[in-house]
């Protein structure tokens, strides 16, 4: 099945361009409740498996062996914008385990934070390593291998016993065997997953239905620090603040976003826009989530300027929309 129109980009009242993909939200009995596109499309699941890549941590209680508080947890599992908040939560795991950012092979980017991306700027200074927005999920890789006694100077190789551990994790997770979730290296140089859309969805649905222990305190760990997981002016924390426990919202790559509900009706989603382009995420989010009548008047409310999100040109002047089509 091709891909669904899934939202509108107009210039005044003109369709200028168009985001087609794929959506497919499941229920907590694995049934298939609502799809677009191809719910088998499979895809990398890009920054959405770090809920998944921590379960390894929560299962040798290294929280509690290195003191790492909720918030460095979080930062664990985020693509946080580099804001001093999250680049000190780094650094604190990183010296409580007896590391240092020299430690991280994540690489150094532009801060996601625009804000913090000027302020650097402004001020002559570069980012660091401590800016990647993947740099906590190292952290609690370099973390994870301490404690189980193991080398991680090539903690990112595939054939590294941790590594092949959390392919194991992401492959358990989403109901497959290892054999059936191909492996590519990430943005951070870390190992990836190609799933289908369907297991993506059925991945987050297992962090509210019928949740085991380490899957509620990975889904409290997001809801109560979305400020952690994103940053300021992004759509995931956005939308957790706005639910107030209800959304776990994981942003990736190349137009992935993942969703788990925790309401009367448990729910995973998982969104993947074909061309990669995020931009329309945010309109289609909530579109759907007001089509499967999970959100209160309140919460829609607090988010309705993504419905129909304005667009602006460069001299602030109103020019368009963007505007979910399902």
């Amino acid at each position: 099945m091709p891909a669904a129109l899934l939202a509108n980009i107009k210039r005044g009242s003109i369709v200028e361009s168009q985001h087609h993909g794929h959506i497919a939200v499941v229920d907590g009995e694995s049934n298939l409740v609502l799809s677009y596109g191809e719910a088998e499309f499979i895809t990398y699941i890009r920054s959405a498996a770090k809920p998944f890549q921590a379960i390894p941590l929560y299962e040798d209680s290294v929280p509690e062996i290195f003191d790492l508080s909720e918030a460095e947890m979080a930062v664990a599992m985020a693509s946080h914008s580099g804001e001093e908040k999250h680049v000190r939560a780094v650094a604190n795991i990183l010296k409580k385990i007896g590391r240092e950012p020299a430690d991280l092979q994540c690489g150094v980017h532009t801060p996601l934070g625009t804000a913090v991306a000027e302020q650097l700027a402004a001020s002559g200074r570069k980012p660091t390593v401590l800016h990647n927005n993947c740099s906590g999920k190292h952290a609690g890789m370099i973390a994870a291998c301490i404690n189980r006694g193991l080398s991680f100077d090539n903690y990112l190789e595939f054939s590294h016993p941790y590594q092949q551990r959390l392919w194991r994790t992401v492959a358990r997770c989403a109901g497959l065997m290892e054999d059936a979730v191909p492996l590519g290296v990430d943005g951070c140089s870390a190992p990836n997953f190609a799933l289908p859309i369907i297991s993506m969805a059925h991945m987050y649905a297992g962090l509210v239905a019928a949740p085991d222990e380490i899957s509620q305190r990975i889904f409290m760990t997001f809801v109560k620090n979305p400020d952690m997981i994103a940053g300021e002016g992004r759509f995931d924390t956005i939308l957790m603040r706005a639910t107030r426990g209800k959304v776990l919202a994981k942003t990736g790559a190349e137009g992935i976003e993942c969703l788990a509900i925790n309401a009367p009706q448990p729910l995973g989603i998982a969104i993947k826009i074909a061309d990669g382009n995020s931009r329309a995420l945010a309109a289609i989010v909530v579109a759907l989530l007001e089509k499967l009548q999970v959100l209160t008047d309140d919460e829609l409310n607090r988010l309705s300027h993504f419905r129909q999100e304005v667009l602006q040109n460069h001299r602030g002047h109103v020019c368009g929309m963007i505007e979910a089509a399902i």
